[in-house]
């Protein structure tokens, strides 16, 4: 009976021992899979969305190097929004646009050609866009920004002047403090792709090619 009992016991805690470890595997498997599933929610919850106020604390800045004159234009009239996942900048989303009214040139008569129908029609295309398609690294670069460490970046996005939307490649820095974005960054535009002629009067005066820099502050919502 003593031999029974006791085979009976050991059985028992067998049995216990078994299912308990049987449940530290099921709750350790559970574990596992909660996090995986977590993944891709933290990973989307860390994407912020910055916005550029009309402020004056951003700006955008133009320049007609042609032969006979040098032009340079400004505006801080910019506004837009741009979406950052610090962990991967290569998912970054964003655009921006200047009201072409907000151009000046320190000229009011050029500015008034500059804005009119002649030129960039300010009443019929009011804004200046840029929309950013793809962010581009190099093979050591690194997807993550760093906090208060300007990072360089190559920007792929569409510029639209005129009406007429064109590809357009941006190279600049970013630099990221957690509530916000500092941009610099230079592209060019040719007034040809946009459809804008340049009447022969004043063709020694004004360059087919613009070179234009941006320097922006986006805050976090």
């Amino acid at each position: 009976m003593n031999t029974g009992v006791s085979l009976a016991s050991k059985t028992g805690i067998l049995k216990r021992g078994g299912n308990e470890r049987m449940m530290k595997n099921a709750t350790r498997v559970s574990l596992i899979l909660a996090v995986c599933m977590a993944a891709p929610a933290i990973s989307h919850a860390d994407a912020t969305t910055y916005r550029v106020r009309n402020d004056n604390r951003s700006s955008v800045t133009f320049v007609s190097d042609a032969p006979l004159e040098t032009m340079t234009g400004k505006s801080s009239k910019v506004t837009g929004s741009i979406t950052v996942d610090p962990a991967d900048i290569t998912k970054t989303k964003g655009s921006f646009k200047v009201p072409v009214v907000s151009l000046s040139t320190d000229n009011d008569l050029r500015d008034e050609h500059l804005q009119g129908d002649g030129w960039l029609d300010a009443k019929k295309y009011p804004n200046i866009h840029f929309e950013i398609t793809e962010v581009v690294l190099g093979k050591k670069d690194s997807r993550e920004l760093k906090k208060n460490k300007g990072t360089k970046v190559q920007v792929k996005g569409k510029f639209t002047a005129h009406g007429i939307t064109t590809p357009a490649i941006a190279t600049g820095f970013v630099t990221w403090s957690g509530g916000s974005l500092q941009i610099k960054a230079e592209l060019t535009a040719k007034l040809e792709d946009h459809d804008i002629s340049v009447p022969s009067i004043v063709r020694l005066k004004v360059a087919n090619e613009i070179a234009i820099s941006v320097d922006l502050r986006a805050i976090a919502n």
